[in-house]
Parts: C-alpha cells; sequence; structure tokens
C-alpha cells in the first residue's frame, strides 16, 4: 500500500529516476532526546516522531484537515450516544502477534490515567463489541472525535500495557535499539506493516548536545536528512547537496510554569506581565529559516487564531503595571524584595534553538527588573523537574494537527495543568472564543511562536513529506539510485 501511494504521488519523478527500490540505511536527526516513546506520554517533536515510526493510530490527520481511517476500517459510525469502531483485519504487532480489539480498548482506557486525558474526556465506557469492533458510550457527541483519536497519545500498544525502551507496536519500523548514551535512536522496517513496508531496511535518528554536532554529521556524509546540517553553511551549498522541504507551522515552543518561587509563578498577574514584556517579533530569527509566526494564543492562524500583529511586540507599560498588581499579593515582587528574586529558566541541552529562546525570556525578565539564571539540563531531568515542579520557568513545545482547535486547546490546558478544556470536552465541545477568554484570563503557558520544520535531505534521498502534526514521513524515504550502492559517504 505504502508503495503505491508513494508511486501515485510521484509519478513524474519515478519516469524521470527510475521506479523507488527496497534496502538501504538512512541515518538523520530528532528535534531533540526522546525521554519517551510511550505514546500517552509524549510531549516533544522528537517523542512524537518517533511515536509515529512506531505504532499507529485508529485514524490519520491530513495536512488539509480532512481525517481518515488508519487502524480503523471507516470512520466512527454514530447512533445516539453509542459509537462503533471497525478495526482492520490484517494488523500485526512487531512480535507477530495480530492486533485485537482489546488492544485497542485497553490502550484507549489507558490513557484516562494520563495527562492526556482529556483526548477521550468525551468518552464513557470503552469495550470490545466482537472481534473486530469497539463500542464507545459517549458522555457528550462530539465531532472532533476522530480528530482525537489520530492524536499520538492515542496509538494502539500491545495489551495497552506501557511500553519500555524496546517497545512493541504495529508501525512501519520496529525498535531495533535505543542507546541513550550514543544518542540515537535505531530502527529496522517492519515487514508486515499492513500499510506496506517501508523502503528503507533501517533508519537511524540522532539527537546533538552540540550546536553543530548535527552540522559536521552531515557534511562528513555520516548523515543523509538534516533539520540543521545545510542552514549551517551561510547559503552554500554543504559537499554533499541536498534539497528542502518544509512542513506546516505546527510545532508550540512555549514557556511552562513550575512551583519553585510559587508566589510568584502562580500569580497570574506576574504571568500577564511576562506576557506583555516579551517582544516576540525577536522569535522570528530563532529558526533555520523556516516559517516562524509569533503567537499569544495556543491556536495557529491555520486553526482560526488571529494574526498577532502589534501584539508581537512588547507593551512595557501595561507589563509594569501588571507586575505592579501582582506585587499587591507577592512581597517577593514588591519594589523593596524583588532585587533578591532570581528565577531559573530551564531548557533541554538537545534543543538549542531553545537556548536563545530562553535568552528572550531571560531579557523580558530583566525589563521587569527580575534577575534570572539559564539551565541547559538534559531532557530527562527537565522532564522530571517540571514534574516535580522543581523550577521557576522551562521552555516547553508542543504538536497538534494544525487545523485542529480542540487539539490545540486540549493540549495547552492540560500542559499547563489546568483542567478547563478537559471539563468542556466531557461536555462534548470547546467554543473557540469562550476558550481564548478562559486563556487570557489563566495563561496556564505562555505561547510563544509556532515554527515549521524544515528538513534537508541528500539529492539521492527522496520521499519525503510531514503530516499535519508537522512530523517528517520518515517511513516514506527511499534512494534515487540503487540502494545496494549507496554513494560514498553514505554509512
Amino acid at each position: 500500500m505504502r508503495a503505491a501511494l508513494v508511486i501515485c504521488a510521484l509519478t513524474a519523478l519515478a519516469h524521470a529516476e527510475g521506479r523507488p527500490r527496497y534496502g538501504g540505511s538512512v541515518e538523520g536527526a530528532l528535534l531533540g532526546a526522546p525521554v519517551t516513546l510511550d505514546p500517552p506520554m509524549a510531549q516533544s517533536h522528537a517523542e512524537i516522531t518517533a511515536v509515529d515510526l512506531v505504532f499507529d493510530t485508529l485514524y490519520r490527520v491530513g495536512t488539509d484537515g480532512v481525517v481518515t481511517p488508519h487502524l480503523a476500517t471507516e470512520l466512527p459510525v454514530v447512533a445516539k450516544d453509542h459509537v462503533r469502531i471497525t478495526i482492520r483485519k490484517d494488523v500485526l504487532f512487531h512480535d507477530g502477534t495480530a492486533l485485537a480489539a482489546s488492544d485497542v480498548v485497553a490502550s484507549l482506557e489507558r490513557v484516562r490515567t494520563t495527562t492526556a486525558r482529556w483526548a477521550i474526556a468525551s468518552v464513557g465506557a470503552i469495550k470490545v463489541d466482537g472481534d473486530v469492533t469497539i463500542e464507545l458510550t459517549m458522555k457528550a457527541p462530539t465531532a472532533d472525535l476522530a480528530v482525537l483519536l489520530a492524536l499520538p497519545a492515542t496509538a494502539i500498544t500491545k495489551g495497552g500495557k506501557p511500553v519500555g525502551e524496546k517497545p512493541v507496536g504495529t508501525g512501519a519500523f520496529a525498535v531495533e535499539s535505543l542507546d541513550r548514551k550514543a544518542k540515537k535512536l535505531v530502527l529496522r522496517a517492519f515487514d508486515d506493516h499492513f500499510g506496506g513496508r517501508p523502503y528503507l531496511d533501517r533508519l537511524t535518528l540522532r539527537w546533538y548536545d552540540t550546536p553543530d554536532g548535527e552540522a559536521r554529521k552531515y557534511e562528513t556524509g555520516g548523515a543523509q536528512i538534516s533539520t540543521r546540517g545545510v542552514a549551517a553553511f551561510s547559503a552554500a551549498q554543504p559537499k554533499y547537496k541536498a534539497n528542502d522541504v518544509e512542513g506546516p507551522p505546527a510545532l508550540l515552543v512555549f514557556i511552562g510554569f513550575g512551583r519553585k518561587h510559587a508566589d510568584v509563578t502562580a500569580e497570574r498577574k506576574f504571568r500577564r506581565a511576562l506576557d506583555l514584556a516579551l517582544a516576540r517579533t525577536q522569535l522570528t530569527s530563532v529558526s533555520s529559516g523556516e516559517r516562524v509566526t509569533p503567537s499569544r494564543l495556543p491556536l495557529p492562524i491555520e486553526a482560526g487564531a488571529p494574526t498577532l500583529g502589534g501584539g508581537a511586540v512588547a507593551d512595557l507599560v501595561n507589563a509594569k503595571a501588571a507586575l505592579d498588581d501582582a506585587a499587591m499579593r507577592v512581597k517577593s515582587l514588591a519594589s523593596a524584595q524583588i532585587g533578591k528574586l532570581t528565577l531559573e529558566v530551564l531548557h533541554e541541552d538537545t534543543r538549542p534553538d531553545d537556548r536563545e529562546v530562553a535568552e528572550r525570556v531571560a531579557y523580558a525578565l530583566t525589563k521587569l527588573g527580575i534577575k534570572s539564571v539559564i539551565t541547559a539540563v538534559p531532557a530527562t531531568v527537565l522532564r522530571d523537574r517540571v514534574k516535580r515542579g522543581d523550577c521557576d520557568l522551562w521552555i516547553g513545545q508542543l504538536a497538534a494537527p494544525v487545523t485542529s482547535a480542540v487539539a490545540w486547546w486540549g493540549s495547552a490546558f492540560a500542559m499547563g495543568g489546568d483542567l478547563w478544556a478537559e471539563q468542556r470536552l466531557a461536555g462534548g465541545s470547546i467554543d473557540d472564543a469562550d476558550a481564548t477568554k478562559t486563556f487570557g484570563e489563566r495563561l496556564p503557558i505562555l505561547p510563544l511562536m509556532f515554527r515549521a520544520v524544515r528538513v534537508w535531505h541528500r539529492t539521492d534521498v527522496r520521499g519525503l513529506g510531514f503530516d499535519a502534526t508537522g512530523r517528517p514521513d520518515l517511513a516514506d524515504l527511499f534512494y534515487s539510485g540503487d540502494p545496494a550502492k549507496p554513494p560514498k559517504g553514505t554509512p
């Protein structure tokens, strides 16, 4: 199936360069270190990219917002407050066992026990209804059910169980190894994938804790695809020439709040002051040339958000007025005490751009008269400290289908530990105007910008595209030449 779809989409290319062939290995990079490969726990772009390769969801969302069946055979069949979903019969897990309706039910039930539970908040009971059918009893009808069941958090695991370092999924690739010390994830093609075997035999994905590590790897021929390599060569083509592909602006960069100085960071007027003090226009330079759209809402323009316009510049007058209001309730923000306050801004050490973002945040704090320190930590440390609340501010990522407002509202409120969106979804839907008003009042996170992901690939590697969540579709990569005779520089 995969081969047929790719060949149809690339008819002219195939005619010019020959039919895509199976075989070969490609090395690329993730946008940071994946802390987990467990679907409901995945948050960062790196994690959802890996999850997409190893697991499958019931549905997929196209870049145009259209939902199509994936593990399901058709769109949900609704009858009053009951929904039936039929599962494909020809799906195997990587260990050779067949996917059953019970795996789907158990996977969705486990989502309820995680922070991603908002995605199925509108669903009451979930049960098996025959060998290949499940039935959902809805708390309230929702037109977004198929979209929510396409989110990475709802991907199906074997028996619905949490996964470890070597998970078993049904996806196009199986995990061969995950070596955190060497900073690499090695995947092998799954021959029996229901969508068709990937063209490549093996896919290696690395992450780097130095800004130029990925660029050096690409320039020396050790990698064939790169999110940073070509941009590092000052508008000149590197040794191995490349083409580029850009995805939708579906990656939200935001500021999260911890509880280290809870009196400060939990104060909404302080959050408002920081929000207004940030010069988001300066963030457009934090990129490798891809599209960057400053935002104060967790909603991209493609999902209905208004353009930010003048709101992208700092508003120090109103920012300081908000800080004065906060100081009336928080002693450490009072003029006599604020000079003693130092806030820590955490960022992940394998996401070089986040350092630049953290510096912009620190500058905004300086304008408010607040000292700060920027700390780079490994991804696992960042996740653990955020979970414990052992931080003040941190730089995070969210990714969702670019046209789905409900997915953005749900994930943004949940990321800030706010149950508002979950409660609304339990009632069936989220009203954009209501969500905008509530988000502006509570500011569970501070959105900074939406950015696209831009990937360069060697001219002998083809088939690269993006899905609606901004994940590169690495499962469709292939060599344009003979993969048994890769060019010099290919590992």
